[in-house]
């Protein structure tokens, strides 16, 4: 910025370098360089330096709601100019669940008008074609360049399956089953599948008629319950349990059976998915920058996750390597971490296991927690960069 002194002292050669400064910097025209020149030395030239920048900025924005055309060249080449940073923040932000908007006032210092403003030009960047073969619920974006999206999925029951894709451009989802009529066929037939700015929106509804079971049925020489994904409907009579734990029934009155609900999914490479569910268990293959899971009864099955974190009460969460931060908590879950890089690591349960290796790369607190369960954490012995808390009631704690 200049000062008043510096201002009062500029030649006419001065003056024509301001311009095509202006016009390297941003890439607009002459006459709209040379308009946004001499606004900014009337404007700099009357007052101080520290109100002269928003007084300019201010003056733009006017010109442009008076659709004066050099206003509008100018406002469009800045944010061409910043769009990319821009673009970094709304996808992080939709990423890990944040407000795009608000990521963008504290990062880049955008008045909220035009945060809201940007936030709805990013939005405006993606549009959906949709497609739904017999038997099945499916949405994908027409392609265009590659970028992270968030999966947000609800699902009460089934499996969901997402796939990281680096070679995919566009995130797509399909809600299927094996049954052509039934339950689970209506529950596809009602789902919702919906992609609004960088998320991709799934919503599986309640199987009508199940009173919340959630169970696969086999039959040979006697009906055998999962407990899993299927789901029964009607009444069951005669049922035992044996020893190893599996459930027979003598008879089923009324109902019959119905193939679980498969959520499939494919992302983009960097992408992230958040699962709300009360019987659902979720397998993810390949890289996924953040995982996140609400859940009562579900298992996770993941490779390389950036972050995670689940709440839930019964389930085995297992993950290949974590890079960045995990954060759970349960009442009886199991829980393996092959290998764990992060900076921030909490496992809680009331009933379970717990079993982490720590890499070199590895920073900051492990904190894990049980009542009933082992813990074993590997690669922390003698560590100082790491602050390990551990407790247990029954059960024993291995620092290797």
């Amino acid at each position: 910025m200049f000062n008043k002194d510096m201002l009062a002292s500029l030649t006419n050669d001065d003056h024509d370098e301001l311009i095509r400064d202006f016009m390297t910097e941003y890439g607009v025209s002459e006459p709209t360089a040379t308009m946004a020149t001499s606004l900014f030395i009337t404007i700099a030239s009357a007052m101080p330096e520290d109100q002269a920048e928003p007084e300019f900025q201010g003056a733009i924005m006017q010109s442009v709601a008076q659709n004066e055309s050099w206003a509008t060249e100018i406002v469009q080449a800045a944010l061409n100019k910043r769009l990319p940073g821009f673009r970094i923040t709304y996808q992080r932000a939709i990423t890990t669940g944040q407000d795009p908007a608000a990521e963008l006032v504290h990062e880049h210092g955008l008045p909220a008008a035009a945060a809201a403003e940007v936030v709805t030009l990013l939005k405006n960047d993606s549009n959906l074609a949709t497609a739904q073969p017999a038997g099945e619920r499916t949405r994908q974006k027409p392609p265009s360049s590659s970028r992270p999206y968030l999966a947000h999925v609800t699902s009460p029951s089934g499996t969901i399956k997402v796939t990281v894709d680096p070679t995919a451009t566009v995130p797509s989802a399909t809600v299927r089953t094996d049954d052509k009529t039934g339950p689970s066929a209506d529950a596809v037939a009602r789902s919702t599948v919906s992609l609004d700015g960088d998320r991709l929106i799934v919503r599986v509804p309640e199987i009508e008629g199940v009173g919340g079971v959630a169970q696969i049925i086999n039959t040979g020489g006697g009906t055998r319950v999962y407990q899993s994904g299927g789901v029964i409907f009607g009444s069951v009579t005669g049922v035992t349990i044996d020893r190893n734990g599996n459930m027979t029934i003598g008879g089923i009155s009324g109902g019959t059976a119905s193939s679980p609900i498969e959520v499939l999914i494919t992302l983009p490479a960097g992408s992230g998915v958040t699962v709300d569910s009360h019987n659902a268990h979720l397998t993810v293959t390949g890289p996924i920058a953040a995982l996140r899971m609400d859940t009562h009864n579900g298992h996770v099955r993941a490779g390389v996750v950036g972050r995670a974190k689940i709440d839930g009460h019964n389930g085995n969460y297992t993950f290949d390597a974590i890079q960045e931060s995990v954060d759970i908590d349960s009442h009886n879950a199991h829980t393996t971490i092959g290998t764990y890089s992060g900076s921030d690591a909490h496992v809680t349960t009331h009933n379970g296991t717990l079993n982490l290796s720590a890499t070199p790369q590895a920073t900051g607190r492990i904190e894990a927690r049980t009542h009933n369960g082992s813990i074993t954490l590997r690669g922390v012995r003698g560590r100082q960069d790491l602050d390990v808390r551990t407790s247990t009631h029954n059960g024993s704690v291995h620092k290797i």
